[in-house]
């Protein structure tokens, strides 16, 4: 497609997206997406994998499943998890779950469980770097830090469709809040990218800029789902030991691989706390 016609189907595909995200249950109805985004019901389905890069049917997998690990580490009985998935065969959403997390529902739930042991979590690998400063283009995200993955499809809808999505772009979070301090509803965050040199984002964009700044860098991999630990582990061990204040602004993290790609279980995140 050409770039205006890219943005304008892109334009078209957002309240797609949005409905998608706030009705994860929902069995999606082609002739009720196709309608919502303008578009014949004949040629929806095309024009959605060839801006998003997978179908309908693909991103509401991977928000399911997302949303399964989270249930799997409270006490929802595991058939009611398998059905907010989807699935009414417990098997089926066995298999599934563990071609996307390498494990079963079973074991994963069993592993998340387990008391919180600092010592089992001296494995994250933790430097000191100085980070050269990033701008970004953003879009703000308020609400549950486990759902910005929707904000990240828009975003990257959006910034693709304008041809400023290229092998050099980089994928960062920037969170304001504790979660355990503030309630879900009210976090605030912003999923943004970076922009091809020379280039400027229009008025779809918020501009945010990441501080020139050195930073503890924890490298994470395994589900997003399971990043608070990594965290408990940074703020609980290595910054009391290590003699550094932090800086006044919140921290960012960089994802390294494509989580439409990549398995839960091998997803690679970069936390950066930014230091005095």
């Amino acid at each position: 497609m050409k770039s205006k016609t890219r943005i304008h189907y892109a334009n078209r595909l957002e309240p797609v997206l949005q409905w998608l995200a706030s009705h994860p249950d929902a069995a999606p109805d082609l002739y009720y997406l196709a309608d919502l985004a303008c578009l014949s019901p004949y040629h929806f389905h095309r024009v959605y994998r060839a801006l998003m890069g997978e179908t309908v049917n693909a991103t509401m997998l991977r928000v399911r499943m997302h949303r399964a690990s989270v249930d799997l580490a409270g006490d929802r009985p595991m058939q009611q998890v398998a059905q907010r998935a989807g699935y009414t065969s417990q098997a089926a959403f066995n298999r599934a779950f563990g071609t996307v997390f390498g494990v079963p529902p079973g074991r994963y739930r069993h592993a998340r469980s387990r008391p919180f042991n600092p010592q089992e979590l001296g494995m994250y690998p933790t430097t000191i770097e100085q980070f050269a400063g990033a701008s970004l283009a953003t879009l703000a995200h308020q609400g549950d830090y486990q759902h910005i993955g929707a904000t990240f499809d828009r975003l990257f809808m959006l910034a693709s469709s304008r041809d400023l999505v290229g092998p050099a772009t980089r994928s960062f979070g920037v969170y304001y809040d504790d979660p355990a301090q503030v309630p879900a509803d009210k976090l605030r965050s912003r999923a943004g990218l970076t922009l091809p040199d020379g280039a400027a984002a229009d008025a779809v964009f918020e501009p945010f800029a990441l501080p020139a700044a050195p930073c503890a860098v924890l490298e994470y991999t395994g589900p997003y789902s399971e990043i608070e630990a990594a965290y408990h582990w940074l703020f609980s061990e290595w910054l009391p030991g290590s003699g550094h204040e932090t800086l006044d602004f919140p921290m960012w993290e960089e994802y390294v691989n494509d989580p439409k790609t990549t398995p839960a279980a091998e997803l690679k995140t970069r936390i950066y706390l930014p230091l005095a």
